[in-house]
């Protein structure tokens, strides 16, 4: 087993035994899929799909895959029944029989529309800016923006959400700018309502996650093991260098928690 493996499936593993369920939480890009240059390219390696569909076929365990991505995309690029998807940072969610929409951003959607083009005529002249509306919430893509005009990105935004009265937020990524609702929502929140409506009693609970967004799930998921994905400042109790390293975790987990599965059953 991999040296940085070790402490993680120690404590996943003791704690398995006394766990009824176990709510899996996963990032999508930069945790189950490497960051590329292009935001629309990342698919889901078909073998990190086998071993999803491995985990989601065991009755006790709930995997949600929770991403800033809308929900709609997020799906198209997993395509697993079995699964909650949690788009927009947690903002909507299906899957399991839940379905829900976070009302707040539900009612700013026109509002950031605007926001979102005005920010695009106002970076239009920078070459490799992608600004994308997602419903709930938009993204300024900057990836392949060169690095002398990444300080004029960053002051446009803040000016043109400012602007906006306080309505919305900034959550600062890998080369990319979220702009969410301000509200009392968040990934966190969001894992905390799947848990609480699926029931958490005896459960464990596992969040994998490598950006700002989950540091917000990090911190008030006091109870679950926390693995923070790359090499950024966390408050997570675990650490995996790479998408490469959450694959052989969560192959582990699917043998691991088939075996604690078989012998709880009577």
């Amino acid at each position: 087993m991999l040296s940085y493996l070790v402490d993680l499936v120690v404590d996943v593993q003791e704690r398995l035994q006394a766990a009824e369920r176990t709510f899996l939480f996963l990032d999508f890009d930069g945790t189950l899929t490497p960051i590329e240059a292009d935001f629309a390219a990342p698919k889901l390696n078909p073998d990190i799909a086998e071993t999803l569909s491995l985990l989601a076929s065991q009755s006790s365990l709930v995997i949600t895959i929770i991403s800033g991505r809308a929900v709609e995309d997020l799906f198209a690029r997993i395509r697993l029944g079995g699964l909650i998807y949690a788009g927009n940072h947690g903002l909507e969610i299906f899957g399991q029989d839940l379905r829900f929409v976070e009302p707040l951003a539900s009612r700013r959607r026109n509002r950031l529309e605007r926001l979102s083009n005005e920010i695009a005529m106002r970076l239009r002249s920078i070459a490799g800016v992608v600004v994308e509306f997602k419903g709930l919430t938009a993204s300024v893509h900057y990836r392949q923006a060169a690095e002398s005009d990444h300080a004029e990105i960053h002051e446009s935004v803040r000016i043109a959400v400012g602007r906006a009265g306080g309505l919305f937020r900034l959550v600062h990524g890998l080369k990319v700018i979220e702009i969410v609702p301000r509200t009392n929502w968040h990934k966190g929140a969001a894992a905390l309502w799947i848990i609480n409506r699926l029931g958490g009693e005896r459960a464990l609970t596992i969040y994998l996650g490598d950006d700002a967004g989950d540091e917000e799930a990090f911190s008030v998921l006091s109870d679950a093991v926390t693995v923070k994905v790359g090499a950024q400042p966390s408050c997570a109790g675990y650490r995996l260098p790479h998408p490469a390293a959450v694959h052989e975790f969560l192959r582990w987990l699917a043998t691991h928690s088939t075996q604690w599965a078989q012998r709880a059953d009577p």
